[in-house]
């Protein structure tokens, strides 16, 4: 495997430049876009090995490669319509706490009040590095 260590990355024109720490930090360390209804399936991914569907809007994500810490950032959305009222994301540690290998979420009702499956499920991670 070879490395390579620059300090800055500039495109053909010299116009535009971004240093590589940003372009390294800046970049998802996992996300997925899987359907979350019937039978869970992933649509797209980067480092995310499966979805384990623990009940009603509720969903683990794990990694391929684990995170080297659990400090990461859980950016989410999905969609809402009448036959999925799913809206709002958000990691619930009564659920799971997040861990090196797998991330928990679930998907709550725009109201907040129940978990609801949704067609469209989409995460990313950013960090544990």
């Amino acid at each position: 495997m070879s490395t390579l260590q620059v300090e800055t990355i500039k495109n053909p024109t010299s116009l535009n430049t971004v240093n590589s720490e940003q372009l390294v930090q800046g970049s998802a360390t996992a996300w997925v876009n899987f359907n979350g209804s019937g039978t869970v399936a992933i649509r797209d991914s980067y480092n995310v090995s499966s979805i384990t569907d623990i009940a009603l809007g509720n969903y683990t994500i794990n990694f391929a490669t684990a995170m080297a810490n659990t400090d990461y950032v859980v950016g989410a959305m999905s969609t809402y319509s009448i036959a999925f009222p799913g809206g709002q994301i958000m990691q619930d540690d009564r659920l799971a706490a997040n861990s090196t290998s797998s991330a928990t979420v679930a998907v709550i009702t725009i109201n907040g009040s129940a978990y609801s499956d949704t067609s469209k499920v989409m995460i990313s991670i950013f960090g544990g590095k």
